[in-house]
């Protein structure tokens, strides 16, 4: 993947910018593979963010410990793994 260089733009000021500095990045970053299973197992983990560090996203990870002590962390865990193990099975009304 080819990294574009984001500049600055003189026509719009500071906030604009890290905004479009930010998005510039999001797009451009590096994809990481990680494997299912390990992720989902280290979700066991996710209050202290370990399947986060494990996906290399260190400021999520960093995020989920540092706010371990609240319901935060748990509920983001609970919404990453029902992401990583592909929601529900089957449809409505389907077992």
């Amino acid at each position: 993947m080819a990294k574009t260089q984001w500049q600055k733009d003189p026509n719009h000021g500071f906030i604009w910018n890290c905004i479009d500095h930010l998005a510039t990045w999001y797009d451009g970053r590096e994809k990481h593979a990680v494997n299912r299973k390990t992720y989902l197992r280290l979700c066991i983990l996710g209050i202290f963010g370990a399947h986060q560090l494990y996906a290399k996203q260190p400021i999520l990870g960093v995020l989920y410990l540092a706010t371990c002590w609240s319901g935060f962390s748990i509920a983001m865990t609970l919404v990453d793994a029902i992401i990583a193990g592909g929601g529900m099975v089957g449809g409505l009304g389907e077992r």
